[in-house]
């Protein structure tokens, strides 16, 4: 687990060069070989589950990244603001992660769904609870190395 919080803590809070889509998209490529690696290892599904499983979960994770790259341009806008930051731009900020967030909670009631139908109730259960164990580390890391507004004025 210690590897895929390392490789987040680069992929959300590396330097500027990192927001280059090309590079966001290679982090997100080598975070989604390590967490598969790690769901494997945590659900043990049967040959016969594996098959119905995983196709779903890469359409989850297609849609997943979306939503991400979009979460790391957030969090580049606010870097970019933060010495002149004014109400109209916070407000902008906080609304964009609003949406970011309902869209993700959206995303794993969708695929909560088509998981379950794949692979029954529990899988999909563990499979969430999996998910937002993960999502939970990402904003654990980009909390606590993201300054609040006003912090350093």
């Amino acid at each position: 687990m210690k590897k895929v919080l390392v490789v987040l803590a680069f992929a959300f809070l590396g330097n500027q060069a990192f927001a280059q889509t090309n590079e966001i998209e290679m982090f997100q490529s080598i975070f989604k070989v390590e967490k598969k690696a790690l769901l494997m290892d945590f659900l043990k599904l049967s040959e016969e589950d594996a098959t119905a499983f995983w196709p779903v979960y890469e359409a989850f994770e297609a849609d997943r990244q979306e939503l991400a790259k979009k979460r790391i341009a957030l969090i580049y806008k606010y870097a970019e603001e933060y010495e002149t930051l004014d109400a109209e731009q916070a407000d902008e900020l906080a609304m964009e992660s609003f949406k970011i967030r309902a869209a993700h909670e959206k995303l794993h009631k969708s695929y909560y769904k088509k998981v379950k139908k794949a692979v029954g109730a529990i899988r999909a259960a563990q499979c969430i609870q999996f998910e937002r164990f993960i999502d939970n580390e990402i904003d654990n890391q980009v909390n606590s190395n993201m300054p609040l507004i006003g912090e350093f004025n």
